[in-house]
């Protein structure tokens, strides 16, 4: 009866320690995959000075909103890729003005979220070859430094790992992307709007500098709020002429709790699959095995035991 308890015993074990790795790999990594068909909608807001070019006059302190939709290329996307398509318009919510829109489009690997080279990838309809993360970071996101695609000057631009900060009770990683003034373009204005003697128009660079702050939830790799403190102007002669959009903008409350719920799948789930029942089962079978040898030991024993009796009577 021991032996085919011990027998079991072995079997249950086994199959506890195989397990364990496969729940690790297999079911866990089956989920750490960004959904094909996503669709994303958030709002940031705060106070910007910009140039309102339709009413040529300079507007400080206005209440904007910034919406951004994304929506999942589901026909694009395979397996280990997904396709997105973002469109973001800014309002000066006051004067209900369109400050600025623009698009993108691109590929991502649906687990580190690193940029694929496929599917058209454009931004403001101009084809752009794009690398390092779009979008969100890996699954498992780790305390280092990552390259992040920046759109408006369309190069890799270092995200820099910040600290570690609680957002409503949820662990994130605080991230820190800087870019230093830089031309992106040029803009013909008048010199009187520009402050320059003379009539006609002036010719200066469109300069551009930003500083974005990701808070990202680490188990799924997803921004739970974004800050952007910008700054674009036009520069002639080496001198800030004009100020075409400057402030920072962040997400409201209610994308902040989006996003939240958004991850918390992820944040219950993945840690078990990945951590807690894989050492749970291999602890489990190697205590089943361990039993089970000590049932084959004691009844070896017993067995030697009742024979060595025999012999002596």
């Amino acid at each position: 009866m021991r032996r085919i308890a011990a027998v079991v015993l072995i079997a249950l074990g086994v199959f506890c320690l195989a397990l364990a790795p496969m729940m690790r790999m297999w079911m866990a990594s089956s989920l750490m995959k960004t959904p094909l068909d996503y669709y994303s909608q958030t709002v940031n807001v705060g106070e910007v000075d910009y140039f309102n070019i339709e009413e040529v006059e300079f507007v400080e302190g206005a209440a904007v909103e910034a919406h951004a939709t994304i929506r999942a290329d589901v026909a694009s996307s395979t397996d280990d890729t997904v396709v997105w398509d973002q469109f973001t318009w800014i309002t000066d919510t006051d004067r209900d003005f369109g400050i600025s829109s623009s698009s993108r489009r691109a590929g991502h690997d649906r687990v580190t979220g690193e940029a694929v080279d496929c599917c058209d990838a454009m931004i403001d309809e101009e084809s752009v070859v794009q690398a390092g993360q779009l979008w969100k970071f890996p699954f498992m996101t780790e305390q280092r430094d990552y390259d992040f695609f920046e759109t408006t000057v369309e190069e890799v631009v270092p995200m820099r790992f910040d600290g570690v900060e609680e957002i409503q009770g949820v662990e994130t990683y605080r991230f820190v992307q800087t870019v230093e003034p830089t031309v992106v373009g040029e803009r013909t204005i008048p010199r009187s709007v520009a402050g320059l003697e003379g009539e006609g128009d002036v010719t200066g660079d469109e300069t551009f500098s930003i500083t974005r702050t990701y808070w990202i939830e680490p188990v799924s790799g997803t921004p739970v709020n974004v800050v952007e403190d910008q700054h674009r102007a036009v520069v002639v002669d080496g001198e800030e002429v004009l100020v075409l959009l400057s402030g920072e903008l962040a997400f409201n409350q209610a994308s902040i709790d989006k996003k939240i719920e958004d991850t918390e799948q992820a944040r219950a789930v993945l840690p078990l699959l990945r951590t807690t029942l894989p050492i749970g089962l291999g602890v489990l079978g190697l205590g089943l095995i361990a039993v089970a040898v000590v049932l084959l030991t004691t009844g070896r024993r017993g067995v030697d035991t009742g024979l060595r009796s025999a012999n002596v009577g």
